[in-house]
């Protein structure tokens, strides 16, 4: 008699006992606290509502749309990541804009202050600082100071590009080398997004069109270059990639001293403590073969991983692989067995195997 039947009989049994469905995962750390917004998430450790946030991750609800709490203005945000701590906003440009005479005549430097409890660096994989105009410099810096002085960057670094032009014959939708428009890429450790302009650089000519200068954070793949950008509205937002972390600690081993007086955030069974890669902290991650919150307690699941199961006739053989290959012998005469996803590279699976060998 074939053993096809009890052998995806096995398969069936294991994959109701290991799997489950992590989307399911308390993603609030209270059931009473708002879990969305707009048709967003709100994972811990962000949270509307006293009660339902982490220091620093304090989020507001406005007309369906998300802000986060705490700067001059609340800064919008599109989307939350648990898994990469990583969440996507909206933020202003800086700019200057020139009289008839060339004096700079209005600014703004850009900054909301979003970041005065410190959990948030920008991304320096995710974004670029651009800065568009003719013969100007615009330069952002890192580390500042709160509470200090608005300008103070002397713990960190400076890091910005000039461009120029004098007509719009050069100038070209697309391309952002240096001819009214140049970016460059960020290091690790910028904190806001403030930007200035060098005063070195004036308008030596009146210029139509481009009236102003403009500098800003944007995601890479979020913005493309257009001549029109050089009469920009000044009220204009860009989408920037912040890294955010648990920053009260600045390491795991830090961290993990002080779980006894409380405050650790990697809450879950079946999660890991990863020491951030930008700026000091650290991050939570659910152990490998789990996924969802580990901020919550038993927010990490279990979850599936695809391992391809045959059955060779000629060599009495049924493999499953994955990481490496399991032979279990079965019967000669049974039926080639279409691939099927089991979970894998967790102790249940091999347990199991080793258990059920034919």
């Amino acid at each position: 008699m074939s053993k096809t039947p009890l052998i995806l009989l096995l398969l069936l049994q294991l994959l109701l006992l290991l799997g489950s469905d992590a989307s399911n995962a308390g993603q609030t750390i209270n059931a009473r606290c708002q879990d969305s917004c707009g048709g967003m998430p709100i994972p811990y450790p962000f949270g509307i509502g006293g009660g339902c946030f982490r220091p620093g991750f304090e989020m507001t609800c406005d007309g369906d749309q998300p802000f986060l709490v705490g700067g001059m203005k609340p800064t919008r945000v599109s989307r939350l990541f648990v898994e990469t701590a990583e969440a996507r906003v909206m933020l202003p440009i800086g700019w200057q804009c020139f009289n008839s005479s060339k004096e700079v005549n209005n600014s703004n430097t850009g900054d909301v202050e979003f970041n005065r409890d410190g959990v948030y660096r920008i991304s320096y994989t995710h974004n670029h600082f651009v800065v568009l105009g003719c013969n100007t410099f615009g330069y952002t810096g890192s580390h500042r100071n709160q509470g200090v002085d608005d300008y103070d960057y002397s713990e960190g670094y400076y890091t910005g590009c000039l461009c120029y032009c004098n007509d719009t014959a050069n100038v070209v939708s697309g391309a952002c080398s240096g001819v009214g428009c140049c970016n460059i890429d960020i290091a690790p450790g910028l904190s806001d997004n403030t930007v200035s302009f060098d005063e070195n650089y004036t308008r030596m000519i009146s210029l139509d069109f481009s009236p102003c200068d403009y500098a800003f954070l944007v995601e890479k793949e979020s913005y493309t270059f257009s001549t029109a950008d050089l009469r920009m509205d000044v009220h204009r937002t860009m989408p920037v990639r912040l890294d955010w972390a648990i920053r009260d600690n600045p390491t795991c081993g830090e961290a993990k001293k002080n779980e006894t007086q409380g405050g650790f955030a990697c809450v879950s069974d079946n999660s890991d403590c990863l020491n951030s890669t930008n700026g000091p902290g650290y991050v939570c991650n659910c152990s490998m073969g789990y996924e969802g919150n580990p901020y919550v307690a038993n927010g990490c699941k279990g979850k599936l991983y695809a391992m391809s199961m045959s059955v060779n006739v000629q060599t009495n053989t049924l493999a499953m692989a994955s990481a490496g290959t399991i032979w279990v012998p079965t019967n000669a005469s049974a039926p080639r067995v279409p691939t099927v996803l089991i979970p894998s590279k967790i102790p249940a699976t091999q347990n199991f195997l080793s258990q059920h060998r034919l």
